[in-house]
């Protein structure tokens, strides 16, 4: 997934697209500044989870080696998790990296009051992004269709998921969308960490949202295994 050109794509260009949009629209003050990068480098994130993590099984099936994986020694849901961690991290790196760049370069006023509060962050956001791979990895068990609902998928997060759009800017109806999606959380943790006004809470909720996550991905793992089997959409050949 490392040569693949969307790595590219999702980790490097289009972080700095959004932050260049955003802050040409609006010039911010040093607090919203440093709310507008971390929401960018989440919505980078979510984009490149569906593509990286999400994608590996159906790079598996590409290169017709995903029975192997569900058939081999190992547990193929710790195959599935360690593949999703490598393809996160890489992520994480590289819209750090694009995103500090692009921060600069714009000459964002930003600086960091609690940096252990964002390691920890950070660290959470991994995980919580390993999961979110793992479980839209199953999807690409069931079906053939998986660039459709890698589409399906991006978009109503980049919207719905409280990061570059603020909650109270949602319809009252769907407010409560981005109280399941971890990532919000994770932000609300960094902006924290950023301007000195550090609390707990939305770390915990987002490593709950995270454990929640690995559950319904280990459950739906086994389930689309089975599912594929049946069906004949596994590619033993």
């Amino acid at each position: 997934m490392q040569r693949n050109p969307l790595l590219l794509v999702n980790s490097g260009m289009l972080p700095a697209a959004f932050l260049v949009t955003a802050v040409e629209t609006g010039r911010p003050d040093p607090d919203d500044a440093a709310a507008l990068v971390v929401a960018v480098a989440l919505t980078a994130l979510w984009g490149s989870t569906v593509w990286m993590s999400g994608g590996v099984l159906r790079r598996e099936r590409t290169y017709g080696t995903l029975a192997r994986c569900v058939s081999g020694v190992w547990s193929p849901y710790l195959v599935l998790l360690g593949k999703s961690l490598g393809a996160t991290v890489t992520s994480v790196g590289a819209i750090l990296v694009s995103t500090g760049v692009t921060a600069a370069a714009l000459g964002l006023p930003l600086s960091v009051s609690h940096p252990g509060w964002i390691v920890v962050s950070l660290v959470v956001l991994v995980c919580s992004g390993t999961a979110l791979g793992a479980l839209v990895s199953c999807l690409f068990l069931v079906t053939r269709n998986g660039l459709i609902w890698s589409h399906a998928l991006m978009y109503p997060v980049f919207a719905l998921g409280g990061l570059l759009i603020p909650v109270d800017a949602l319809p009252g109806s769907l407010r409560w969308v981005p109280d399941l999606i971890s990532l919000h959380w994770i932000k609300d943790c960094m902006v924290g960490a950023v301007t000195g006004d550090v609390t707990i809470a939305p770390l915990g909720i987002a490593t709950l949202l995270t454990l929640v996550y690995l559950s319904v991905a280990g459950l739906a793992y086994r389930r689309s295994v089975e599912w594929s089997r049946k069906e004949g959409t596994l590619d033993l050949a």
